[in-house]
């Protein structure tokens, strides 16, 4: 990889983007391998994560020691700074998520994939990660020490994802511009405030870092280089369907969805169709008190995520072979571990995700306009509808040992209407 040291970048990072010669064919003539850069995965994974590890690795400012105070004193000595100097504190933006402001530099306005990350908020992640989700820092910053894994067909919304080498934790890109608006402007706050109230005790998912940068660069413009990328814990870490393992991506079914609905399976891609939200085929079975517990946890985080007027969120399910995590007990809890099936045959991992799709940005907005014109959707429906069909979901698809022909009772006639009409 090529070096980018340079003493006179105002973020005395890196200098402007080189391209590296090494990964392009050298019978290629001078042109060809000017431009080929656009096109090489490798060299657009390998910048990619040389510029993610740059930040990650990054130490925290001398001040990161004060982590374990509480965030409000920290924000009430920020605005008593403000008043008597006149200039907020600059701690203050350890805490707190970063000012969409754009930035214009020569150095890094040509660049392609090259981009200067920064943390968000890093000391309130600190925070987060030892008081909510209990990861000790000394390993969560290993998990950085080696190369990323680029991953591909995780999704369908254009992210790119990446994998830590043990795959424990998955980055992925917020590439639309309405939903880091969100994050940084009303979410990253007040989700913050939500875990560390309920520490451990939520299905939502664990973002343990926010990366970004608001550098001019040719590279965003293009769509082609992301500034803003979550990290989180990869849940279906160690899944094998060849063992036996199976996952779902799983979103209320009634609502209308035009690639499935109206675009024949016939003519359909493949991403298209691994880009649907799933139907789950199977029962979630539980002990009585587990689905209890269960149901009450997907009905408190999706109160939080209606109060944040968010939409098209999902809940993404992993099946484990009890026999395969010995380790997980009848009374393990944790969601993102592994909880056992209550029939003793499984063990279940799920979690919350994609929740930034605010009904108050702009673009969402506009589609719900449009959207008026066709059968109501996940991304033009209300907050509140979209929870009342998302509980109805997860009610219908948890059962109780000795009840699984419910489940299948109300699939087949869902089917039959579905057929009728």
């Amino acid at each position: 990889m090529v070096q980018h040291d340079d003493p006179n970048h105002p973020d005395a990072v890196e200098r402007p983007q080189k391209y590296d010669w090494q990964h392009l064919p050298t019978e290629k003539g001078f042109c060809a391998r000017l431009v080929l850069p656009f096109f090489s995965t490798k060299y657009k994974t390998d910048m990619t994560q040389h510029c993610l590890l740059k930040s990650l690795n990054t130490p925290l400012p001398p001040s990161a020691s004060s982590a374990d105070e509480d965030p409000a004193a920290e924000q009430l000595h920020a605005e008593e700074s403000t008043a008597l100097l006149g200039a907020p504190a600059a701690e203050d933006a350890l805490w707190h998520a970063p000012d969409i402001t754009s930035h214009f530099h020569p150095s890094t306005f040509f660049s392609v994939y090259h981009a200067h990350f920064h943390r968000a908020a890093p000391l309130l992640f600190k925070k987060l990660r030892a008081r909510a989700y209990n990861i000790p820092e000394d390993e969560y910053a290993a998990k950085f020490t080696r190369a990323l894994r680029p991953v591909d067909g995780l999704g369908f919304s254009g992210s790119l994802f990446f994998y830590t080498h043990d795959r424990a934790l998955i980055l992925k890109s917020v590439g639309r511009r309405f939903e880091y608006t969100f994050l940084y402007e009303e979410m990253l706050d007040a989700v913050a405030s939500y875990l560390l109230a309920h520490p451990q005790k939520s299905l939502l998912s664990q973002i343990t870092d926010v990366l970004y940068t608001f550098d001019m660069r040719l590279g965003d413009w293009l769509g082609i280089s992301p500034g803003h990328y979550l990290v989180m814990p990869n849940v279906l870490q160690g899944l094998d369907k060849e063992n036996g393992c199976r996952k779902w991506d799983l979103k209320p079914p009634g609502f209308f969805e035009p690639t499935r609905d109206l675009v024949p399976d016939a003519v359909k891609s493949q991403a298209a169709k691994t880009g649907l939200a799933d139907e789950l085929d199977e029962p979630i079975v539980l002990a009585p008190e587990e689905r209890r517990r269960f149901l009450e946890l997907v009905e408190r985080d999706t109160a939080f995520l209606e109060k944040m007027g968010t939409i098209d969120y999902s809940l993404l399910l992993g099946r484990w072979p009890a026999d395969q995590m010995p380790e997980i007990t009848d009374g393990d809890r944790d969601w993102l571990k592994g909880v056992r099936s209550g029939d003793g045959k499984w063990v279940y991992r799920a979690t919350l995700l994609d929740f930034l799709w605010n009904v108050d940005q702009l673009r969402p907005r506009i589609m719900r306009t449009a959207g008026k014109l066709l059968p109501e959707q996940t991304v033009t429906t209300e907050p509140s509808r979209y929870r009342e069909a998302f509980l109805e979901m997860m009610d219908k698809y948890v059962v109780v040992p000795g009840e699984e022909g419910r489940f299948y009772e109300d699939s087949d006639d869902e089917g039959e209407e579905s057929d009728e009409e």
